[in-house]
C-alpha cells in the first residue's frame, strides 16, 4: 500500500485514492459493515481549532438535509489523528468536470444535469443551505446520466469563502478557471450572498455543457458559440448569468421550471420539423405515377426511408 494511502480513516477502511483537489484528498473506503463510502480529508482545518469546530458543527447540521436523490449524502464527519474528515456516499460514475474534459455532452445529457442540479439545490435552499462553490467538479453523474448528484454541500463554505480563497490562490491550490463559476457577489466579498449565487454557478455550468466553454467576463450568446442551439437557450442562460442577483431567477425551483419549459420547446420543435419533412415526403410519394419510371420511384422510396430515420433519431435524441 503506498505511503500516502492510509489503511483507515476513522472507522472506514481505505481501498484506493480517488483524487486530490488542492490540499484535500478523496479516498474510496468501506464502513465496518463493508458498505462503500467516499472519505475526504481537510488538512487545512487541522491547524485552525475554531474553523475545525465550526466544520464539525455545520456538517452535522447538513447531514440530514443531504438525504435527497440529487445530493451526495453525508454519512458522518469527524477527526482522525487530528485530521478532519468527511464521509459521504460513494457515487457510481464520475464528475462532470472529467466528462467535459473528454467531450461535449449531448443536449439531453445537459438537460438531465440541469434538472438534477436544480432539484438538489431546491432542496438545499429550502433548508437554508447555499453551496457557494458549485462547479462541474462537484457535480457527479452516472455513465448514463440517469443519476446526477451535487457534492460538497456545506463543505465548500470552508474552501471557497473569500477569506480562504485569497490564501489558496496565492499558494496555487485552486484552479483559476474555478473563479468563472463563482457569482460576482461572492468574488466581491459581500456578506449577503444568498441562494441566487448558486443559480449563477448553475448557469455557467449549463453554458459550458452546451458550448464547450465556460463564459469569461465578456462572453457571446450561446447560440453564437454553438450554431446548433436555438435562440431560446440564450435567454435562460443569460438570466442565470446576470451580474445583479435580483435579475436572476428567484429560486432554483424557478430555474428548474424554465429549464423544463425550454426542453419541451426544443422537443416540440424537433417533432414539428420531422412532421414537416414527413408531409413533404408523403406529397412526393403521392405524386408518383406509373410514368415516373423505376429510378424515380426508388428515389421516393429513399426519401421515405430518410423520413423514418429522422423520426427515430428525433425520438431518441429528445425522449
Amino acid at each position: 500500500m503506498p505511503p500516502e494511502l492510509p489503511e483507515t480513516i476513522g472507522p472506514y477502511r481505505v481501498r484506493e485514492l480517488l483524487g486530490r483537489a488542492g490540499g484535500s484528498a478523496v479516498f474510496a473506503a468501506a464502513d465496518p459493515q463493508g458498505r462503500p463510502a467516499a472519505v475526504k480529508f481537510f488538512p487545512s482545518l487541522a491547524e485552525n481549532p475554531s474553523a475545525l469546530e465550526r466544520f464539525l458543527r455545520e456538517l452535522a447540521a447538513v447531514a440530514p438535509v443531504s438525504r435527497h436523490p440529487n445530493l451526495v449524502r453525508i454519512l458522518e464527519s469527524g477527526e482522525d489523528r487530528g485530521r478532519p474528515f468527511l464521509a459521504m456516499e460513494l457515487v457510481e460514475g464520475t464528475s462532470l468536470d472529467r466528462v467535459l474534459k473528454q467531450r461535449r455532452v449531448s443536449l439531453p445529457e445537459a438537460f438531465a444535469v440541469m434538472r438534477g442540479v436544480c432539484r438538489g439545490l431546491t432542496h438545499a435552499h429550502q433548508h437554508g443551505l447555499v453551496h457557494r462553490g458549485l462547479t462541474p467538479r462537484n457535480v457527479l453523474v452516472s455513465p448514463d446520466f440517469a443519476t446526477v448528484k451535487v457534492a460538497d454541500l456545506g463543505a465548500t463554505s470552508f474552501e471557497s469563502e473569500i477569506s480562504s480563497l485569497t490564501a489558496t490562490l496565492s499558494t496555487g491550490e485552486i484552479r483559476l478557471g474555478a473563479l468563472y463559476y463563482l457569482a460576482p457577489e461572492t468574488l466581491d466579498g459581500r456578506s449577503s450572498v444568498d441562494a441566487r449565487a448558486d443559480l449563477y454557478s448553475a448557469g455557467v455550468i449549463f453554458h459550458e455543457m452546451l458550448t464547450g466553454r465556460a463564459p469569461g467576463p465578456k462572453f457571446g450568446l450561446p447560440s453564437q458559440l454553438n450554431p446548433e442551439l436555438p435562440p431560446e437557450v440564450d435567454a435562460t442562460i443569460l438570466k442565470c448569468l446576470a451580474r445583479k442577483p435580483d435579475e436572476r431567477y428567484a429560486s432554483a425551483a424557478e430555474l428548474l421550471a424554465a429549464v423544463e419549459r425550454l426542453e419541451e420547446v426544443l422537443r416540440l420543435r424537433v417533432f414539428t420539423d420531422i412532421r414537416g419533412i414527413s408531409h413533404a415526403g408523403s406529397r412526393l410519394l403521392g405524386g408518383a405515377s406509373a410514368e415516373t419510371g423505376g429510378k424515380r420511384t426508388w428515389l421516393y422510396v429513399g426519401i421515405a426511408v430518410v423520413v423514418v430515420v429522422l423520426a427515430v433519431v428525433g425520438y431518441l435524441v429528445l425522449r
